[in-house]
């Protein structure tokens, strides 16, 4: 019985369900704090190329696509501490460019 026990926690901990094209948490803090600016700025009319900026524009230039993004983040929002400390992390970015406007004369 203690075999197949260990067998099946060994078969559980294999199958983690990680995506393959998982982006790193720090590439993560950084897509999410763009797409953040860039809800904040969505009441100006910002057009690059006669076009919206979309999110769209970030997943290009962090070269990644949706599905690849979603995928990161239902990955990680299955991790609650991870995806906590991501957040946590784009938040005090946040903060620090808010900070960093302020001291602007």
């Amino acid at each position: 019985m203690k075999r197949y026990l260990i067998i099946l926690i060994f078969i559980f901990a294999c199958s983690s369900n990680t995506p393959e094209n998982l982006i790193s948490e720090e590439k993560m803090e950084s897509i999410i704090f763009d797409i953040m600016i860039l809800n904040a700025s969505s009441s100006y009319d910002l057009k690059i190329d006669n076009n919206m900026i979309s999110d769209e524009l970030i997943f290009r230039k962090h070269n990644i696509d949706s599905a690849q993004f979603y995928e990161s983040e239902l990955y990680y929002s299955r991790n609650p501490r991870v995806h906590f400390n991501i957040y946590s992390n784009v938040k005090r970015k946040i903060q620090k460019s808010i900070d960093s406007l302020k001291n602007i004369k």
